[in-house]
C-alpha cells in the first residue's frame, strides 16, 4: 500500500525564468503524464519544483506541503508523481499532482 497525497500546483500561472509559459506547458500534459520533483530552498525553507520528463517546471508543491514532499522526496519515498487536473462544467481547470508515497 501507498499513502497517497493529491494537491494543487502552486505558482501555475507565473512564467519561468527562461520565459517559457507554465500555463502553455500544462495544457499540453495528458491525465495521468509522470511528472518529477526536484527539492530546492526558497528564502531558507525547504521547496520542491514540480517539472514533466522534459524538465520543464510546471509549478511548486504548495508550501504547506513542501518540507514533508521534500523529506520524501529526499530519501527516495515517492514512488511516482502524477499529473492529475480538475476540469468543471463550467470549463475551468485547476491543476494537481498525486503522490504515491512508498
Amino acid at each position: 500500500m501507498y499513502k497517497i497525497i493529491e494537491t494543487y500546483i502552486a505558482g501555475c500561472n507565473f512564467d519561468n525564468q527562461d520565459g517559457s509559459c507554465r500555463r502553455e506547458i500544462l495544457s499540453n500534459l495528458k491525465l495521468d503524464s509522470e511528472l518529477i520533483l526536484g527539492n530546492y530552498f526558497f528564502e531558507n525553507e525547504k521547496a520542491v519544483r514540480i517539472l514533466t520528463v522534459n524538465n520543464q517546471c510546471i509549478g511548486n508543491i504548495p508550501k504547506e506541503f513542501a518540507e514533508q514532499i521534500f523529506d520524501f522526496n529526499e530519501k527516495d519515498k515517492i514512488k511516482v508523481a502524477l499529473f492529475r487536473p480538475k476540469k468543471y462544467p463550467n470549463g475551468t481547470i485547476s491543476y494537481y499532482i498525486k503522490l504515491y508515497i512508498k
